[in-house]
Parts: C-alpha cells; sequence; structure tokens
C-alpha cells in the first residue's frame, strides 16, 4: 500500500483544521441501509440507481439482437453486429448479444446514453457469451465514457486492460456519470482491472466474479475519483495482482491537481452538497468473498460507509485498511460501519487496519483469524495482526461483539466483553480451506464453534450473508446458519435482480 506525500502548498492548512475536524464530523449513518426499490431511499437520499436493477417489471421499448456472424436488421431471426447495435442505441434500447465468443471492444458516451427511466441493457443470452477484449483505444470490452444509466449484464469477457470501463466526464460532482449496474459478469486476465469506474455515482457492482487482475493495476474492483452512492455486493474476487478491491477517492488528483485545497469543501465536503470530490460516500459493500489475491481491500478516503456480511481473506501481504493519502483529518475513512464480516490473515502482517485520521468507525461482531499451516495441521497463528491502530490519530473508533482467534494486536486492546480466543481448530467452520481457496459456503459455523450464539442482534444488519434473518443472541461473523442450502429466499427490501440461498441449523 503506497504511501504519498502532501503536496507542500495545502500541508499548513492540513495541521490547522485537524484539531477541529472531529468536532465537525458526524456519526455513522444510524438506519437500516438496503439495496432500494424502485423510488426507495438509499442512506436517506432518493436512490437514483439503474431502473434495471431496482424494478424487477422494467422491459425495455426496444430490443436489439446481436451475434457474432450477425449482418441482420436486429430482429430476433436476422441479428446484426455489435457495431451496429451500439452505433444506433438510444434510452430503452437492450442490446441482445446472442450465444458465442466475440472480439472487440464497444462503448457508450454521453450523446448515447440511457435515461432514470429508460435505461440502457447490454446483456448476454446466456452464460454461453464470451467476449475478448480488443487491445486498441481504451482496450476494455465495455466503455462508457461519459453514458449514465446504463447496465451491462451477465458476461464472461477476457484480457484486454480493463473488461468494463465506466467514468464521468470530471472530477467535479455535477458532471459525474450516473446509474451504471454491472450484474453477473464473469471477467479475468485484464493486465489492469477486470472493472474500473471513475466519477461515476450511484454505481451497482452486483454479482461478479472478477481474477487475475495483471500487474498493469491490479485490482479486480476498482471504484475510484470521489465515486458516491455505491453498492458493491454478492461479488467474488480472488487471484489479482494487487488490492483485489480498492475503493480510492484520489484526493491527489482530483483536489491537489486541480490546485483544490484539501480542506477546501469542494475537496472534503459532504456528497449531499455536491461537495467533497476528494471523499467517496455512502457505499453498500455487503454478502462479497474476497480473498487470495495480494493485498486486501483498500477503503481509501471513504466516509459513510456500511461494511457488512463479507468474508476478506487471506491475503500474500496484508488484510483490509480503511486510510487516506493525506494528512487532512476529514479525508480519512471514517464514520462507517462494519459489522458481521469474516477478516482472515495466515502471515504476520495486518488483517484490520485503521490509521491516517480514518477515526469513528463502528466495527461489531466480526470475527478476526490468524492461523498457518504446515503440512495437513492447521492452528492459530500467534503472529497475525489482529487489528492495527495509529494512536496518533484515530481515538474514537469502537469496537464490540467481536471474536479475535490467533493473532496479537498492534496499539490495540479488545473491549471488555470481547471473546479472545488463543486456539483455533478448523472444525469451527463447515469446510475450512486452508488454502482459502474454497468457497464462501465454507465458512459457516459449524456445530463446534465456540463463538455460537455469542452476541447481540443489530438492527442494521438483520440479515446474514445468505439473506436470511438472524436470530438473538446473533452469531458474530457473516453467517448465522451452518448446515447446507436447502431453499431459496427473498429477503424483504433487498433486490430480486440478486438472491442468495438460504439453509437451515
Amino acid at each position: 500500500m503506497p504511501r504519498i506525500s502532501v503536496p507542500q502548498k495545502t500541508f499548513g492548512l492540513l495541521v490547522a483544521c485537524s484539531l477541529i475536524a472531529t468536532a465537525t464530523m458526524a456519526a455513522p449513518y444510524a438506519g437500516l441501509v438496503k439495496t432500494p426499490d424502485r423510488g426507495g431511499n438509499f442512506f436517506g437520499t432518493p436512490e437514483r440507481f439503474n431502473r434495471y436493477y431496482t424494478d424487477p417489471t422494467y422491459k425495455p421499448a426496444r430490443t436489439l439482437h446481436v451475434s457474432p456472424s450477425g449482418n441482420g436488421d436486429g430482429s430476433l431471426s436476422s441479428p446484426m453486429r455489435p457495431e451496429q447495435a451500439f452505433s444506433q442505441a438510444r434510452a430503452g434500447d437492450e442490446i441482445l448479444f446472442h450465444d458465442g465468443r466475440y472480439a472487440g471492444c464497444w462503448g457508450l458516451d454521453e450523446d448515447s446514453s440511457g435515461t432514470y427511466d429508460q435505461p440502457i441493457v447490454i446483456k448476454a443470452a446466456s452464460s454461453a457469451v464470451s467476449i475478448d477484449c480488443c487491445n486498441s483505444g481504451r482496450k476494455a470490452c465495455f466503455n462508457l465514457e461519459g453514458a449514465n444509466h446504463v447496465a451491462i449484464d451477465g458476461f464472461d469477457l477476457n484480457g484486454g486492460d480493463r473488461g468494463i470501463r465506466a467514468v464521468g466526464l470530471h472530477y467535479d460532482a455535477t458532471r459525474h456519470q450516473k446509474g451504471i449496474a454491472i450484474l453477473n459478469n464473469r471477467i479475468g486476465n485484464q493486465y489492469k482491472d477486470p472493472v474500473f469506474t471513475a466519477q461515476s455515482d450511484w454505481t451497482v457492482v452486483d454479482g461478479n466474479v472478477a481474477h487475475h487482475a495483471g500487474e498493469g493495476d491490479g485490482h479486480g474492483i476498482y471504484l475510484s475519483n470521489g465515486s458516491d452512492w455505491l453498492i458493491v455486493r454478492n461479488n467474488e474476487l480472488y487471484n489479482n495482482s494487487s488490492s483485489d478491491f480498492q475503493i480510492n477517492a484520489d484526493p491527489i488528483s482530483t483536489c491537489g491537481d486541480e490546485d483544490i485545497a484539501y480542506d477546501d469543501a469542494r475537496c472534503d465536503g459532504s456528497a449531499l452538497k455536491q461537495q467533497g470530490q476528494g471523499v467517496s460516500e455512502f457505499v453498500l459493500a455487503e454478502s462479497n468473498y474476497f480473498h487470495n489475491s495480494d493485498v486486501g481491500p483498500n477503503f481509501t478516503s471513504v466516509r459513510n460507509a456500511v461494511v457488512r456480511n463479507n468474508i476478506f481473506g487471506p491475503y500474500d501481504r496484508h488484510g483490509t485498511s480503511f486510510w487516506q493519502e493525506t494528512d487532512n483529518p476529514r479525508l480519512g475513512s471514517s464514520d462507517n460501519r462494519i459489522e458481521h464480516n469474516l477478516f482472515i490473515g495466515f502471515n504476520r502482517r495486518h488483517v484490520l487496519q485503521n490509521t491516517r485520521y480514518s477515526d469513528r468507525n463502528q466495527i461489531r461482531n466480526n470475527i478476526l483469524l490468524g492461523y498457518r499451516r504446515s503440512g495437513n495441521t492447521v492452528e492459530a497463528n500467534p503472529e497475525t495482526v489482529l487489528v492495527e491502530i495509529d494512536p496518533e490519530t484515530v481515538h474514537s473508533s469502537s469496537f464490540s461483539g467481536n471474536v479475535y482467534i490467533g493473532g496479537r494486536f498492534s496499539d490495540f486492546t479488545p473491549a471488555a466483553g470481547e471473546l479472545r480466543l488463543k486456539k483455533f481448530d478448523p472444525a469451527w467452520f463447515a469446510a475450512f480451506p486452508a488454502d482459502g481457496m474454497g468457497s464462501a459456503a465454507g465458512y459457516r459455523p459449524g456445530k463446534a464453534a465456540p463463538f455460537t450464539d455469542s452476541d447481540q442482534l443489530l438492527a442494521t444488519t438483520p440479515m446474514d450473508m445468505e439473506g436470511r434473518p438472524r436470530r438473538n443472541p446473533v452469531n458474530p461473523g457473516p453467517w448465522e446458519y451452518g448446515g447446507r442450502l436447502e431453499a431459496t429466499v427473498t429477503p424483504q427490501g433487498n433486490s430480486s435482480k440478486q438472491q442468495k440461498s438460504g439453509s437451515s441449523r
């Protein structure tokens, strides 16, 4: 994780504002955050997501059928080439890719956008649609440059620099892109990032698998440049060459390079006022499985996020970090709610870190595990740093209901009543994968788990990772239920586009 120095011209202002920052920042969002139905609220704000995602009754006004060898009029019986469809796409259209292997890159811009009520949908007819991304231009299978309200659903995307690239027109919030939905895609072997967004608000990344991001950048999912109102859920990331998941508001680029001081409201202010282009705010990251990459998730200048029901790790270097790239306290990754996650590490580095003014976070009902293996033996690793806190700048984060297995701490002491376990038995989980490459379901609690029903139910995380209601007392970590999947459920208030299966214990 790089450390980037603060531009000299703003350093004095940063020091001056550090004394008052704590008093001027809010506590984490108090209400229940969920994926909104059409016209609902998200973090208390009327949603502006993609109707294809929020409205299960949505139907396109027109469908353009395409195929690898198409040369027709775009009807079902006479598909056209993808290039033809993209050149004439308009709000309300669906571009439907018939089965087959494609080679190429296609894009939409601000003059070929969807609208809030009539998005453009780019959809694969089945899982048999695959695209080899090109090596010219942006080198992305799909490039959305200033285009709004576009959904991309169900593709197998291979190679290129990026699988999907979605960017706005400027760092200023009034020129951000809006309403991109990236759903159910399998994306891998890109030189840079499978999924990359920048200056892109009201974005959803749901149900994707992203893997083997290369040395050009190396992030499975990278959301950048002060993007706000984001949903990241049900994704799996693995074997990426850098931080597999990164949100980086990039204040050095979005503010410093624009000659905007870091303590100017245009940089560190609230997205509710269309300010804060150096911050990403109002993020829901839930039910993801991120593992076996070089570095864990980076939440960089992220405020007012809910991070719940995820599995993070193990990683080759270190785990999850809440941090920032400047010395302005208001740009720290602060005022976040981090609940019912499983953080895993198997080396000496940190599993969870709060540093550089990333303060006032609520960290509740998580499991933090440090383990090591030798041959077929798996045991607690006393050298893994489970929690690392920066004592100079982090003073007000709160911890409760967490379970700490193995490991040690850096400038941190567990709160009274939290469970500290020095030994570890893999039987505490249903099918613990020693190499980290198992399924998320393998981390359901086993019958022998000593932490079963050890916490109190949180009103802000009432469902578990598979969408089943939690009970009180509640299990820490992402899973409330062990055993096998037996039924499909639809949690009230969650999007019908992405559902998890239920189980019994």
